[in-house]
């Protein structure tokens, strides 16, 4: 199921609506991010909805907000903080000052000047986050789901590359193959920087030499190792969303049953679509 633009507006409507709710919270009782992000907790985590509402590419490229490894990241975070509502999810998160000095404490009151959140505020919260999470959740599984997909076939297709060249490579050292096909092989990477440092090798004339075709060799399956080891972090990222979506999507029901009551049945069936899919994922 994929939601229209418009439909798109009125999920991340409702988002930020919860954001301002839960940021209030966590600007009146210092409830900070940490490990030097001095911003309210659920900053860090709009940004991606920012991203998503942006629709710049930048956000979408390798490294980018909307990446998987980073989604998966945020879904963890989002699914620690319904447990553990007044923590910080980053290392050092209780420096809350931006120095480190030491400060001389004249008045003992100092200390207490930032309220501790009643029981209530907590349950407040944990309900709040728990409402964000589930749409967070869906509506970003088909951006992570795209990420994950695009950049585990790219990968896959440059280990394909690579084992062609090293085919030919052994050819050319058995005396079977030719220059021809090395180059062509060469041509058919997608890595610029890879290609253009082959071509450099073909072009100085070192396949002459099958020392140096043995250790072209060496390097490209290391090469490939390291390929799959890049696939292999994606596949997991792509586990531990699909494991956190379930994770949230458990004390979901009543949020689904609100929205229906409130005339959002879309939204919720798209949660619902999101939450199968999940299930689907990790049953592969």
């Amino acid at each position: 199921m994929k939601l229209s633009p418009a439909e798109q507006d009125a999920m991340i409507a409702l988002l930020t609506r919860i954001y301002t709710d839960i940021f209030e919270i966590e600007t009146e009782f210092q409830l900070l991010a940490g490990d030097n992000d001095y911003r309210p907790r659920i900053e860090h985590f709009h940004d991606a909805v920012r991203a998503f509402s942006s629709r710049e590419p930048e956000h979408t490229q390798a490294g980018g907000r909307l990446c998987i490894e980073f989604l998966a990241y945020d879904l963890g975070c989002l699914r620690y903080l319904h447990s553990m509502p007044l923590a910080s999810f980053k290392p050092h998160g209780a420096i809350y000052s931006p120095s480190l000095e030491p400060v001389a404490v004249r008045d003992r009151d100092v200390m207490m000047k930032t309220p501790r959140p009643t029981r209530a505020v907590k349950e407040r919260i944990c309900e709040l986050y728990q409402n964000y999470s589930v749409l967070f959740a869906a509506l970003l599984k088909p951006m992570a789901d795209r990420d994950y997909l695009d950049r585990v076939d790219e990968l896959n297709q440059d280990v394909k590359d690579v084992h062609a060249l090293i085919t030919q490579l052994e050819g050319l050292l058995s005396g079977k193959g030719s220059m021809e096909k090395v180059v062509n092989a060469i041509q058919h990477l997608e890595e610029e920087g890879l290609r253009y440092e082959l071509m450099q090798f073909m072009q100085a004339q070192k396949y002459k030499k099958k020392d140096n075709v043995a250790t072209l060799m060496v390097f490209l399956k290391e090469h490939v190792v390291g390929k799959d080891k890049e696939i292999a972090a994606i596949d997991a990222a792509h586990m531990n969303y699909a494991l956190a979506q379930l994770g949230i999507f458990e004390g979901s029901k009543d949020l689904l049953k609100k929205m229906a009551a409130q005339g959002l049945n879309l939204v919720g069936k798209f949660v619902e679509n999101a939450m199968a899919e999940s299930r689907r994922d990790l049953g592969r």
